[in-house]
């Protein structure tokens, strides 16, 4: 089983895909969504959504992969061995994506087993959320040997 927790207050420019994917992937893939602080000060909104973090990934037995700029980056073939290799060590995978102000990496990096990036550049986390589960989604068709990926 694989996991994507995000930080998302809407889908709306992305609900579409994002909801074939969900469909494709039917039962494999469970989506935990997280509501965004509603503070207003900076620092107060990254303390929150850590804390709220770090209490989610303290209860998780599965091997957790932050989505982080300075991860590690992949092709798709090596994406989907990893995925393939986890799920056989660990059989559950969980995907974290944050918010706008991120969270305090410092303090959630020891409830962190991996950080992989897309990209060094920056993507509106909906955007993200998109793009894992077509990630994970290919990763499949990968394994499976289906055309999808050619």
């Amino acid at each position: 089983m694989i996991k994507i927790i995000a930080f998302v207050d809407s889908f709306k420019h992305y609900s579409e895909p994002i909801k074939e994917f969900q469909k494709r992937l039917w039962k494999k893939v469970d989506f935990l969504k997280l509501k965004p602080s509603s503070k207003k000060n900076i620092s107060e909104i990254i303390k929150e959504e850590t804390q709220v973090l770090e209490e989610i990934l303290k209860k998780q037995k599965w091997y957790k992969v932050l989505l982080y700029i300075n991860g590690k980056t992949f092709d798709s073939l090596d994406f989907a061995k990893f995925v393939e290799e986890k799920q056989a060590q660990f059989s559950d995978l969980i995907f974290v994506i944050g918010w706008a102000y991120w969270v305090d990496f410092w303090k959630i990096k020891n409830l962190i087993d991996f950080c992989f990036s897309f990209s060094p550049m920056t993507f509106p986390h909906c955007q993200a959320i998109l793009m894992i589960y077509e990630q994970i989604y290919r990763a499949e068709t990968i394994k499976t040997g289906s055309s999808y990926h050619h």
